[in-house]
């Protein structure tokens, strides 16, 4: 699992969804975040672990 976390812009666009679908994940704990430095961050794996969960829904 990759340590280093990214934006959330870049995490929508890595998913390939709308800011506001993302937003609405994370509101709803579907994706952990930490912050660093005063941002929100996300990392790799976790976005990894959330769309497998997502695709077994599907």
């Amino acid at each position: 699992m990759i340590k280093a976390g990214i934006s959330l812009v870049q995490a929508a666009k890595y998913l390939q969804v709308e800011q506001s679908t993302l937003y609405i994940a994370l509101q709803k704990g579907e994706i952990p975040t930490s912050r660093r430095n005063g941002r929100t961050i996300v990392t790799q794996g976790a976005l990894l672990d959330y769309q497998a969960r997502k695709r077994i829904l599907l």
